[in-house]
């Protein structure tokens, strides 16, 4: 193949492919256009009519009134409230404190000499008071000492139940306790003895 051969080539494709792209942009345009113009029309949508407002016989002494028949128009129905789609739309109590967690006060007071590891977690099952604890789910895990344990922990508010449980070194079996959330009381407590 020579090089003219091969430029004359590469001209026609080049001339092709530009015939195509505007042949592609055009029928676009086209379909546009119909499309918006499909749109258009129709007129004004309020009709103009003419009520008669009242009609007397010259030749008559008695006057005829002719009146529209009475409509009753329906009061219109309120508009529904948008459902919220940002931020911007939601509407809070001026009370709200917007707070994603709440802090729970732990007091563990065992004997002094009874040592015991404590976990708090949210995750677990219960079989006729026979718990299933997942570990993994724990908001806590500490040993006490002295057999006591007082602190705050920040717990998040989807948290509503939660398991407490005491592992004694002495090889005793666990004990377990269920702690909810209690919205009535100023101070989310978890008390254990």
């Amino acid at each position: 193949m020579t090089l003219k051969m091969k430029q004359s080539i590469n001209r026609h494709s080049m001339i092709e492919l530009c015939r195509n792209i505007f042949t592609s942009r055009l029928l676009v345009i086209a379909i546009m256009s119909t499309a918006v113009s499909a749109c258009g029309g129709g007129g004004d949508e309020a009709e103009i009519t003419s009520i008669p407002t009242s009609v007397t016989p010259v030749a008559d002494t008695t006057t005829t009134t002719t009146t529209p028949p009475a409509t009753t128009t329906p009061d219109p129905e309120p508009e529904p409230a948008a459902a919220p789609t940002s931020l911007d739309d939601l509407i809070v109590d001026a009370d709200n404190e917007m707070q994603a967690a709440f802090q729970l006060a732990v007091s563990i007071d065992l004997d002094s000499t009874r040592r015991a590891y404590f976990s708090l977690c949210d995750e677990f099952s219960d079989s006729n008071n026979k718990y299933t604890v997942n570990f993994e789910s724990c908001q806590y895990r500490g040993p006490t000492e002295s057999g006591k344990l007082n602190t705050h922990l920040k717990i998040a508010n989807h948290n509503e139940q939660l398991i407490a449980v005491l592992w004694f070194y002495d090889g005793a079996a666990p004990k377990y306790q269920l702690w909810q959330y209690d919205d009535q009381a100023q101070e989310q407590r978890l008390w254990l003895n």
